[in-house]
């Protein structure tokens, strides 16, 4: 491609760009305020904004109060022009949501399973998929893609490496689910890094902040965001802290390590915990609550068990990265009024998520609707 045409597409993106944030971050706007704030001049600003209407992408509000001039002509962003479809499969159930570009879920729709087989999966989703594409009255066209969170090792390709709770080794979940979301674009998400993008969308500054998000379900996952930006590593392998060795020849865990952390501060490891303390009761957060709410020695005794293993755990996070937030989330985020989580740990904070599987789902959602404004929707309308 010549490149005048590279440099002239270039800036013409930089100045959408600059246009766009603008009308995501305020509830109506003016072309002059528009040409005002970004220092474009309002013939560029009165080419872009039309371009974005013909796309749907802003709302034409028509003429609002004038202040002694020409009364202005308000613009709106259009989250609903374009959706994303966000799921996290968990150990033991499913979260299926839409979402439109404000991230606000517009259907959501839990999933219980009992089989981690990934045709019967599909099938799930596929009935899912298809309920929400009729509630909604929306086409497939109007979905930007379809992104996956898994409690996984996942490569930079978006390929399964190992989901040890899952059972699930060496697979292309992308391609499994290709004919469910007929042609839709699918991503697959690592559940820890996909948190963490969700974190870093509800702290103030996020590109000077460095957080790591502590996924604590079924396993122990880590996201590691460093600068505001998402840390993966050279194959996209990093963060698996959930595996490192707390206690030497300790119990097995699913990788084929002993004494990995997850396999003694995660929701499972407590599960078993209270097996192995003579407690067998139905295996939820809400029964483990009661429990600890009615002072049952055997549950208020291996939920400090809990605590000191966490600590361990988040103690070899904060000295190894040395963060300025540690965030603890998914099921374990529930017993943070009865664990006994240290405050603090060399100088990083240590805090609980206040959402659950919408912030993985949230995560998700936040990365591709950006990456759809800002660049993948240029591209392919240039």
């Amino acid at each position: 491609m010549n490149k005048s045409i590279v440099n002239q597409q270039s800036i013409k993106q930089f100045n959408t760009n600059k246009i766009l944030k603008l009308l995501t971050s305020t509830e109506m706007i003016s072309r002059a305020e528009l040409a005002k704030q970004t220092g474009l001049n309002k013939a560029t600003v009165s080419k872009i904004t039309d371009e974005l209407l013909n796309e749907n992408l802003i709302i034409d509000l028509g003429y609002g109060m004038s202040s002694g001039g020409r009364k202005p002509k308000l613009l709106k962003f259009n989250p609903d022009a374009k959706y994303i479809v966000g799921i996290k499969i968990g150990g033991s159930d499913i979260y299926f949501t839409v979402m439109n570009m404000k991230l606000e879920d517009v259907f959501t729709q839990r999933i219980e399973r009992k089989n981690n087989d990934t045709g019967i999966i599909a099938e799930m989703l596929r009935d899912s998929f298809n309920h929400a594409i009729k509630k909604l009255k929306i086409h497939t066209k109007d979905i930007i893609e379809v992104a996956v969170a898994v409690p996984a090792t996942v490569d930079i390709k978006g390929m399964i490496i190992h989901a040890p709770n899952l059972g699930w080794k060496n697979i292309d979940l992308a391609e499994e689910f290709k004919d469910v979301f007929e042609g839709i674009p699918i991503n697959i998400f690592n559940e820890a890094n996909a948190g963490a993008l969700g974190a870093l969308n509800h702290v103030n500054n996020p590109e000077n902040k460095n957080l790591v998000y502590v996924s604590a379900g079924i396993g122990i996952g880590t996201g590691i965001i460093i600068s505001g930006n998402l840390y993966r590593g050279k194959m996209g392998l990093a963060g698996e802290f959930g595996h490192n060795v707390i206690v030497e020849n300790g119990r097995q865990c699913h990788c084929g390590r002993k004494g990995c952390w997850e396999t003694y501060a995660s929701e499972q490891a407590f599960y078993d915990s209270l097996e192995r303390k003579g407690l067998t009761m139905e295996r939820n957060i809400t029964r483990v609550l009661e429990e600890l709410e009615n002072n049952n020695a055997i549950a208020l005794e291996a939920i400090n068990e809990l605590s000191a293993y966490m600590n361990t755990g988040l103690e070899n996070v904060a000295r190894a990265l040395s963060p300025d937030y540690i965030i603890i989330g998914n099921k374990l985020r529930h017993l943070k009024d009865y664990l006994n989580i240290c405050d603090e740990i060399q100088g990083t904070k240590i805090l609980f998520a206040d959402k659950d599987s919408h912030a993985t789902i949230e995560g998700m959602g936040f990365v591709i609707t950006r990456k759809y404004l800002y660049r993948d929707r240029y591209t392919v309308n240039s």
